[in-house]
């Protein structure tokens, strides 16, 4: 490669970085004036001047207000899977995964507040999420009840009912969770694997002697 067309290479990664710089810029921009106004008193100028940029340039990168939404939809979801998956990743047994799963949905959710209020308060989009959520993470979650049924840690459950119903547990809880702030994260994870695991049954009693 000639010294020109370095140059041409280096130029273009360096508009690919800024542009990326840019949307990521405008997402967050969106994160705190829509937690603030709202999705339907946002304005496309309000998001723009939070971001410190142009109308224009907004219009670059999404087309509408609704585009911008959906784009934060997919971040959200995107990020989740990645501190869900770091999680898995350091999983011994089908029990510990359900755990780990379930301590970086609600770390991240955790973290991540305003966005999930910004989502579930947008009507049009709530059973959205949740159709995003299951194309995300059902394989995942229905991979995770297999390997469990196959140790014998798990009851040999549909599989594919039983990860629909933990998504739309997950999803439900965190719609619930971002109106009641007073309820600790640690008491949703506590009864989210508790339910996830055991059910509504109450725990076997120990026998004497019994570690």
């Amino acid at each position: 490669m000639n010294a020109k067309s370095l140059e041409v290479a280096a130029t273009a990664n360096r508009f690919a970085r800024r542009r990326l710089r840019t949307r990521q810029e405008l997402l967050a921009a969106a994160v705190r004036v829509l937690s603030e106004k709202g999705f339907h008193d946002t304005k496309i100028a309000d998001i723009a001047a939070a971001a410190d940029v142009g109308v224009g340039t907004f219009y670059l990168h999404f087309e509408t207000k609704d585009a911008l939404f959906d784009a934060l939809v997919e971040d959200t979801i995107r990020r989740l899977k990645a501190a869900i998956d770091a999680e898995r990743a350091q999983a011994r047994g089908g029990v510990d995964l359900m755990r780990r799963s379930n301590a970086g949905f609600c770390r991240f959710a955790e973290q991540n507040r305003e966005v999930f209020r910004i989502v579930f308060s947008h009507p049009a989009a709530y059973h959205d999420v949740i159709r995003r959520a299951q194309d995300v993470f059902a394989a995942d979650i229905r991979q995770n009840i297999r390997d469990g049924i196959a140790e014998g840690v798990f009851a040999p459950v549909p599989t594919d009912v039983a990860a629909q119903a933990m998504i739309g547990m997950a999803t439900q809880i965190l719609s619930w969770w971002t109106e009641h702030e007073s309820i600790p994260m640690s008491t949703l994870e506590d009864t989210m694997t508790t339910i996830a695991l055991h059910g509504l049954l109450p725990a076997a009693p120990q026998t004497k002697g019994a570690s």
